[in-house]
């Protein structure tokens, strides 16, 4: 028997979370996780439990679903809930939400878009009128379905969905009125020197594949293109042509999957989270994948995204993942992408982050989110979410010193953690489901000995409940053990 060497578990999330389903345990690199669960990496080197949510405002509309938010004009908050019946659109005001329009069509996306001074919503009702409705935030308290200077009446008994500001023109797409209509693009006039646009939608419109068989599902202006998707292919638009084909065959179900970041766009498909910056998009969710894989398709319709300084996030509802021998569910699910070192982790909240965005108050910048709860609230802010602590675990990979095959006896370790606040550090070893505590983490550097480990190999999880300052976790010092060798049985 010879004493066990030494090793230190540290450097935990530096390369984020890597999926044993998608990486054999010994390629996994030092310093990446497992799983992890409400922990960032933002601090080299350092596992942090992450921020929390607060409030902004009183509660919209109790227990209701977000489905509209939008920064109007840069400077007003909107938020749009379904209250089962219609859709109905808040602003906020002095710290308060007050109802501004409601009518709206139930349970369906609603969109923004700011032209000229005025916030047009898009999707917002569809009779035997257009489903546009425009408002200028500065000086009219009143949205408007006709007249100067969006002229929306122009538009009457056309049902888009979608809609994006491209080279000083408004562009509509996802028409639900007209079967044939599901794959055209319409197009407004160049905004007058007045400040004035009005609608030809039987002249001014583009044809976009319609033989691909799909319908129009995303619009996002992109560096000097307009980037049209389907849920399996995005076309190029540059006003004076289209891709005639579909150059790239990969696309999105859901226009609140795609958000823009400092490295490029981003959306989901459904065989994964891409990259788009020219060219052909570029995968990015393979360290994740068996996560990726297990979102059920009825919430791919449901996926929305939005980003801060140096991070994309898709909030991706319930998601539970097979494991060996067992599963994991992860609640209200937000999958964590860090841009400048590639990294994902992944977020669960109490309730589900139906709608996110960047809110500039007019004083500051920061990034607010709408619940299925009838609750818009600031993202990373506080300690807890909206009162409830925050749950948080995180898994190592599998430690064997070298060697799976031979038997070790672990004695002593040495656990580090700034602003415990008493997380619990446990094992598991072998082919054991069984997670075993070993204690709490109460300090700083908490010691723990005579524990008489058994294992040919192990993996450690930290596990705990945070309500105040966010716990630190800082690695694992491995200090005494023997190695037993190989023991024939």
């Amino acid at each position: 028997m010879a004493d066990l060497q030494p090793i230190k578990i540290e450097n935990q999330g530096i390369y984020g979370v890597i999926r044993e389903a998608e990486v054999y345990n010994n390629l996994i690199p030092e310093g990446a996780v497992t799983d992890s669960v409400n922990f960032h990496f933002d601090r080299k080197g350092a596992a942090t439990v992450r921020p929390g949510l607060a409030a902004l405002g009183s509660t919209v509309l109790a227990s209701r679903p977000c489905v509209g938010l939008h920064n109007a004009q840069s400077g007003t908050a909107i938020t749009v809930f379904s209250n089962g019946s219609s859709a109905v659109i808040y602003t906020l005001t002095s710290g308060a939400w007050g109802l501004s329009l409601d009518g709206g069509t139930a349970s369906v996306a609603i969109r923004f878009v700011d032209f000229g001074s005025y916030t047009i919503a898009i999707n917002f009702a569809y009779n035997t009128y257009t489903s546009m409705r425009f408002w200028n935030a500065g000086s009219s308290r009143h949205w408007h379905f006709t007249g100067n200077p969006i002229n929306p009446q122009n538009m009457w008994g056309y049902a888009n969905q979608l809609g994006e500001v491209y080279k000083s023109k408004i562009y509509l797409g996802g028409d639900t009125s007209i079967e044939g209509n599901k794959s055209r693009l319409f197009f407004s006039s160049v905004i007058s020197s007045t400040g004035i646009i009005t609608w030809s939608p039987t002249v001014d419109y583009v044809d976009i594949n319609p033989g691909d068989g799909e319908g129009m599902t995303g619009l996002k202006r992109f560096s000097l293109e307009l980037l049209v998707f389907k849920p399996n292919y995005i076309y190029r638009f540059r006003t004076s042509g289209v891709d005639p084909d579909p150059l790239i065959k990969i696309g999105t179900r859901n226009q609140e999957s795609i958000i823009e970041g400092k490295r490029g766009l981003y959306f989901h498909h459904d065989t994964g989270f891409y990259r788009y910056s020219g060219g052909y998009p570029e995968e990015i969710s393979r360290p994740i994948s068996d996560i990726v894989e297990a979102i059920p398709f009825s919430q791919f319709d449901d996926i929305s995204s939005w980003n801060d300084n140096d991070h994309v996030y898709w909030s991706i509802g319930n998601v539970t993942v097979s494991e060996t021998k067992e599963s994991v569910t992860y609640k209200n699910c937000v999958l964590r992408y860090t841009e400048s070192s590639e990294v994902w982790t992944v977020y669960s909240y109490a309730s589900d982050i139906r709608r996110g965005m960047t809110y500039n108050s007019g004083s500051a910048l920061s990034r607010i989110i709408g619940n299925d709860l009838g609750v818009v609230a600031t993202h990373n802010s506080g300690t807890t979410d909206l009162g409830e602590p925050i749950k948080y675990r995180m898994r190592t990979k599998w430690y064997d010193w070298g060697s799976t095959s031979t038997s070790k006896i672990l004695e002593e370790l040495v656990a580090l953690c700034e602003k415990a606040q008493g997380s619990e550090l446990m094992y598991k070893t072998d082919e054991n489901l069984e997670w075993k505590t070993i204690g709490q983490l109460k300090k700083l550097s908490n010691y723990f000995q005579s524990l008489s480990i058994r294992m040919h190999r192990i993996k450690f999880q930290i596990t705990g409940i945070s309500r105040s300052e966010a716990p630190v976790f800082l690695g694992i010092e491995i200090v005494k053990g023997q190695n037993e060798g190989l023991i024939k049985e």
